[in-house]
């Protein structure tokens, strides 16, 4: 057996657990929402833990020896987030898209748009896309058609999809709806580790460049 299918096996087992975790916080929860937010908080958990190891790689040399987990890591973070979508569109909007930017008006008996909603959706869509794109050209054969140049310039970008993710949680966890939600303090508390991590990188670099100099 591979090195990569061992991996994948200790995620998907990773995964289940994490997903009885959260069913199990949200067991009053209607199910299709229950499901479709645990499956999303893992791929953020998956997103964060990739950016946690590029960042913590420059500072300590044990966390280098985890960087080859960051392959099947970003597969997962596509798989979970693909059903966190896929329950959404066949649970909730009942595959009509245009459910995604208008919410019914029980005062006017009509659909009437609700910018935050829409915005929110919008954001969401983008990183979808954008996710799908990496998770596409994770390969050999992508090194190939795009020239490692190219592949690199995509694959890095992974802070771009962090920064949509952020923001789409953002408002459906604080503003839609917004409901008493165990997930708010852990995932502020995330936001502030990606970003002290990305902080004391960054001054390990300058100084290991000082150093040099």
């Amino acid at each position: 057996m591979s090195r990569a299918i061992k991996k994948h096996i200790t995620l998907f087992i990773v995964t289940v657990a994490l997903m009885a975790f959260f069913l199990f916080l949200r067991r009053e929860w209607d199910p299709m929402h229950a499901w479709n937010r645990a499956f999303a908080d893992i791929s953020v958990l998956y997103i964060v833990a990739i950016l946690l190891l590029g960042s913590s790689s420059k500072f300590s040399n044990s966390m280098k020896l985890l960087l080859h987990w960051r392959k099947q890591l970003g597969i997962w973070v596509a798989i979970t987030a693909f059903a966190h979508v896929y329950i959404i569109f066949d649970g909730w909007i009942m595959w009509d898209f245009m459910r995604l930017f208008f919410v019914f008006n029980p005062m006017t008996n009509s659909y009437d748009i609700d910018p935050g909603f829409a915005i929110g959706n919008l954001i969401g869509i983008v990183a979808l896309v954008y996710l799908f794109a990496l998770f596409m050209t994770s390969n050999k054969k992508s090194i190939k058609v795009l020239g490692r140049e190219g592949w690199k310039y995509l694959q890095q970008r992974v802070h771009l999809y962090y920064i949509l993710v952020v923001l789409h949680t953002v408002y459906f966890l604080f503003f839609h709806i917004p409901l008493p939600n165990f997930a708010r303090i852990p995932f502020l508390f995330l936001i502030v580790i990606v970003w002290a991590a990305h902080i004391f990188g960054f001054i390990k670099v300058l100084s290991e460049r000082n150093q040099k100099n």
